[in-house]
């Protein structure tokens, strides 16, 4: 299981079944810092479903590029999928 004590942690995506509220109650829950945007700070991007986009694919969202870049310049950033994260809940006492 991932630990998110005291980890700076944003959400991108959509987590369905769950939704942003839920999954932000679950991560506060469990100890971490929930941001809308990726920092310096960010330890954690959770990315969820790819929003379809028929014109571009491959197409990433603006908080997903942005970790990439962060980690191209050496921060520490994981980034874990939305399997990982359900997972993770469904492990929890949550």
């Amino acid at each position: 299981m991932i630990d998110v004590t005291g980890k700076v942690v944003v959400i991108t995506g959509s987590l369905r079944p769950m939704t942003r509220q839920d999954a932000t109650a679950f991560l506060e829950q469990e100890g971490a810092i929930v941001q809308n945007y990726v920092s310096s700070q960010t330890d954690i991007l959770v990315a969820g479903h790819k929003q379809l986009d028929l014109f571009e694919p491959d197409r990433r969202s603006k908080k997903y590029e942005a970790a990439l870049s962060r980690i191209a310049q050496g921060q520490a950033v994981t980034i874990v999928s939305e399997e990982a994260f359900f997972n993770m809940v469904k492990n929890s006492k949550w």
